[in-house]
């Protein structure tokens, strides 16, 4: 029913000049040792909310990735406390390798921003996001962290610095094809202990170089694949698949890798055999 009431209220505000608020962009901070945790809404696209979990971190410290290396915790995300939500699918920016004690460890410096994609349970009805993190942040030691945001989603970007921050990490999510990068096996060693694999990838001649590896599932620990060349629009990557769960082979099993070349990724499924 037509509410004559809602509408002489409004337009008693317009001609009043008071401001019609719009729904914020971004949740409060949530902090913790050395770090802070937010939501941002970054309107809709196809029928899903576009969202992201910032997380910044001082100075000389980092927060891992979903494989975290030698060491490390990789974030938990926990969507319970949201209102029409029917799923979150998070993607990982690429990621950096740095040096971790006695290993190399897998992660973020000074902040990054997970994109989410958002699907509400019942289309056109508001979306409330609500997140509960678990987290680590680390300079000479690890300590676990925690965070809880709160964030209704909006179908269009209220704010253009939040929506910006969630497509610059977009854009650095790996991707399964990207111009100008690939990764093939080149060779597979199989006279010592461990299969010793040789990675061909193809990319950018100007920009550092990176690749990681990951096994089927979370209860592979593959070590980093050691880089042969640090020149050219070929480099070689060499990788012992020394890891796997007690009593498999690990050849014959396809393996995630990321192809991280400056400000771009490629991810491949792999099978060495």
């Amino acid at each position: 029913m037509f509410d004559r009431r809602a509408l002489l209220s409004f337009l008693a505000l317009a001609g009043t000049g008071a401001p019609v608020l719009a729904a914020p962009a971004m949740s409060a901070w949530s902090r913790d040792t050395k770090s802070a945790v937010r939501l941002l809404d970054g309107g809709m696209e196809g029928g899903l909310h576009l969202a992201g979990v910032e997380i910044t971190l001082d100075p000389g410290t980092k927060t891992y990735w979903r494989t975290p290396g030698d060491s490390g915790v990789p974030p938990a995300f926990d969507w319970s406390k949201s209102t029409n939500v029917a799923d979150v699918a998070v993607s990982w920016p690429a990621p950096l390798r740095f040096p971790d004690g006695n290993g190399f460890s897998i992660g973020y410096k000074t902040g990054v921003v997970f994109p989410l994609l958002v699907r509400p349970k019942v289309a056109g009805q508001p979306v409330r996001l609500g997140l509960h993190l678990d987290y680590a942040v680390c300079d000479q030691i690890c300590i676990p962290a925690k965070a809880d945001a709160l964030l209704g989603l909006s179908r269009s970007p209220s704010d253009p610095a939040a929506a910006a921050a969630i497509a610059r990490y977009r854009a650095s999510v790996p991707q399964a094809a990207v111009p100008g990068l690939s990764l093939a096996i080149e060779a597979v060693d199989r006279s010592g202990q461990w299969p010793v694999v040789t990675l061909k990838a193809e990319v950018e001649a100007s920009a550092p170089a990176d690749l990681f590896a990951e096994g089927p599932d979370i209860h592979w620990t593959l070590p980093l694949p050691e880089p042969q060349d640090t020149a050219g629009t070929v480099r070689r990557f060499k990788l012992t698949l020394d890891g796997a769960p007690r009593g498999t082979d690990p050849l014959g099993q396809a393996l995630t890798f990321t192809l991280v070349s400056g400000h771009r990724a490629l991810e491949a499924k792999l099978t060495p055999r």
